[in-house]
């Protein structure tokens, strides 16, 4: 998802497509980033490779002292935002530099 955040241009019939998916993740992610700064450091990383930012992401929420409701808020509403974005990296027209988002997200939803 924080790769979608730093995209400062895309196709506009690609916007104009997803728009909706785009803006909640963007909303989302810079939400999170205004709320906890640890958020807003990881997520400026989305040049990293998505293992690197998942492992970021999996040290500092323990250190960040989160209420579990605050946790759970953060875990439905990325929820939601994913499955958004299925329909994003599906596209036949996902630009290039959006495909290592394809399977982290197709996969979290997935049948197993």
């Amino acid at each position: 998802m924080s790769r979608i955040q730093t995209v400062r241009e895309c196709a506009p019939e690609f916007y104009l497509q997803h728009r909706n998916a785009i803006d909640m993740t963007v909303g989302f992610l810079g939400f999170l980033g205004q709320q906890h700064s640890a958020f807003g450091q990881i997520f400026s990383q989305s040049s990293a490779p998505l293992p690197d930012i998942a492992a970021a992401l999996a040290q500092a929420i323990p250190r960040m002292g989160l209420e579990q409701r605050t946790l759970d808020f953060i875990d439905s509403t990325m929820t939601t935002v994913m499955d958004a974005l299925y329909d994003v990296v599906s596209a036949p027209n996902l630009p290039p530099y959006l495909a290592d988002c394809v399977w982290p997200i197709k996969g979290a939803f997935e049948p197993k």
